[in-house]
């Protein structure tokens, strides 16, 4: 459950097994920080072309399991266009599909009261680990074969939760609310990091795993074999949700214990908790989708969001929208390896809060660990400190605005109005780059940090006591302002800490901690709040596309390609350095969207928007904040 919320180091040729030293950022990040991210997701969504059955909107729940549960492998439900009257969990086994005739057309109208809408699951690993066994070698970095203490339950196919007992300086379920003893399946917090592999080969008490281990697992480490169901996928419908849940699993779609499973082309209208939940996921994909609103819109069980928990491993989200939640994605529980990217996000509020800054991708409980962001246009960059530690995150080529467009209605489903007193830009916690005292070892490269909605609040409301150009950044000891706009802040606790008073931890200890961005790698990333562009020394400037594609995707469209970064020129964002993505083009070029989500959830259907070649890069929305 989820519950409320630079000194540069040395650049050396990465050498492990695993870990080619021909990757794109090999001579731009420190080796030590970052992975080989080339084989996250599914590896190529299957173009599934046989029905096995196609029913109309008068099919029942108990029809469309019946037909999915006997569908053979490789075929696909069909959904044609409808509204269909759900009113219990839809089922989505291996091997099969559950596909729509458009996001706009196929409309699952959910009364659901307990558990999901839609439903892709294995049985999963048993909580608490109980039948995890001793890793006795092979437990270096890079490594693609362990020796366990027993090989009891491990068989090719099968998956395993490797993890490690917590360091308790670097790697801690201890944040500034407390111990997460939740974060770590069961195990009271002590083995927050780690990392989910698939068992590749077994000879005896040798293993054969894949992706090979991100980091070495020294302190008594685990293996725990689970078994996931694989190749399930959901593509080109939307679940309309009406605030029935009582129960469960409040999730509109959700996969737990899934390897190489999907949600691709679809609508998320509202939500009663979260709209993506991955639990003990394995190179899974979430893409092509819009997840629009929610009822929920405060810290708790829920944050309606995408949310990648429970060390999901070396899964995708990307070009998704992304509008009006509390947060849009989240990374927690040891997710690890994982590429978020070239999603947009804006819109996101806290209900009892209205004026604070929220949203974006929110790094929330121990440990997540090398996970790339590239190329999203989103609110913030927030690595909080609640429930813990994390490290080694990769930020590269995104365009972060700062602040977030905060519309009516707060609560509830009605027509969003952002016109006059109906919108305003938040300016409470208004950090662009948030990285808290507890998350360190990261990169931050070819970054595009403000915007002009964020320039605009040292006029708004009052309170600013100083001019943005005065705060590129603040890093304790110094003082941090709750109502003055940062482009990066480091070392701070609580969205509310500014720097002063005790009690993190649970106890006595500070909420916060000195020269922790000298754990970090910082190069060439523009701050719109001085104009500067700051480059590590002795680092070519010489950039790559993307830290995970070999070349521009097919769904990308005309848009330049990469559109956002420091060798950017001539785009429509801060200094001409971003064009944006595809994602944000759909929204404002075919959706016909605006910043805060005004009249949303708006009309989507991922066939319009991409592979048609014509996109092009969104107009950058000057702020008015009253």
């Amino acid at each position: 459950m989820k519950y409320k919320w630079l000194l540069l180091l040395p650049l050396v040729v990465l050498c492990l097994s695993g870990y080619s030293s021909a990757q794109a950022w090999s001579s731009i990040l420190n080796p030590s920080n970052a992975i080989n991210w080339s084989s996250v997701g599914v590896g190529g969504i299957p173009a599934r072309t046989t029905n096995c059955a196609s029913l109309t909107s008068s099919a029942t729940v108990a029809q469309i399991n019946s037909a999915l549960a006997s569908c053979p492998s490789g075929q696909t439900v069909a959904l044609a266009a409808g509204t269909y009257a759900i009113t219990g969990t839809i089922n989505v086994p291996a091997n099969v599909t559950l596909r729509g005739a458009g996001a706009n057309q196929t409309i699952l109208n959910s009364t659901v009261k307990s558990g999901p809408v839609v439903s892709l699951a294995g049985a999963g690993p048993q909580y608490g680990q109980a039948n995890a066994v001793a890793i006795t070698g092979g437990a270096s970095a890079g490594s693609t074969s362990i020796k366990v203490g027993s090989a009891t339950g491990i068989a090719v196919g099968s998956y395993l939760i490797i993890d490690q007992l917590n360091n308790g300086t670097t790697v801690s379920a201890n944040g500034s609310e407390g111990p997460c003893t939740w974060c770590d399946n069961g195990q009271g917090g002590t083995r927050a990091q780690g990392q989910i592999v698939a068992v590749t080969s077994v000879a005896g008490t040798t293993i054969g795993i894949s992706p090979g281990l991100y980091v070495a697992y020294t302190l008594t480490p685990h293996a725990t074999p689970f078994n996931a169901i694989q190749y399930a996928g959901v593509e080109d419908l939307q679940v309309y949700a009406n605030n029935t849940h009582t129960g469960g699993n409040y999730s509109n779609f959700s996969m737990s214990a899934c390897a190489y499973c999907w949600v691709k082309g679809v609508e998320s209208n509202y939500t009663d908790g979260d709209h993506v939940m991955v639990y003990f996921g394995y190179r899974d994909e979430i893409r092509d989708s819009y997840f629009s609103n929610a009822y929920l819109h405060s810290p708790g069980t829920y944050d309606s969001d995408v949310d990648l928990a429970e060390k999901t491993s070396a899964s995708l989200v990307e070009n998704n929208i992304i509008e009006r939640n509390h947060e849009s994605v989240m990374l927690e529980w040891g997710v690890a390896g994982n590429v978020v990217a070239y999603n947009y996000t804006m819109g996101e509020f806290d209900s009892g809060a209205t004026n604070v800054v929220i949203g974006g991708i929110d790094f929330h409980g121990a440990h997540p660990q090398f996970n790339l962001l590239e190329g999203n246009v989103l609110t913030e960059i927030y690595q909080d400190s609640i429930w813990g530690t994390s490290s080694q995150t990769t930020a590269y080529r995104n365009w972060v605005i700062g602040t977030n467009h905060i519309c009516t209605p707060t609560s509830g489903r009605g027509t969003v109005s952002c016109t006059g007193a109906n919108g305003h830009y938040g300016f409470q916690a208004a950090r662009a780059m948030d990285i808290s005292y507890l998350a360190t070892v990261n990169n931050y490269v070819a970054n595009v940090v403000g915007s002009a909605q964020m320039q605009s609040l040292v006029s708004c409301c009052g309170y600013n006591p100083a001019t943005l150009t005065q705060t590129p950044s603040v890093e304790y000891p110094a003082t941090r302002n709750y109502v003055q706009a940062y482009g990066w802040s480091f070392g701070y606790g609580e969205a509310s800490d500014d720097g002063s008073g005790t009690g993190c931890d649970g106890g006595t200890a500070p909420c916060h901690l000195a020269g922790t961005s000298a754990t970090d790698f910082f190069h060439g990333n523009y701050n719109n709040v001085d104009g500067l562009i700051t480059w590590a020394s002795g680092v070519t400037h010489t950039l790559p596309a993307s830290f995970y594609l070999s070349s521009k995707p097919s769904w990308w469209g005309s848009m330049a390609y990469p559109a956002t970064g420091s060798d950017v020129t001539g785009g429509t964002g801060p200094g001409g350095y971003s064009y944006g993505n595809p994602a944000q083009a759909c929204y404002f070029n075919v959706m016909g969207g605006s910043d805060g989500g005004a009249g949303s959830p708006l009309t989507f259907n991922a066939a319009t928007c991409y592979g048609a070649g014509g996109l092009s890069a969104p107009t950058n929305l000057v702020a008015t904040p009253h």
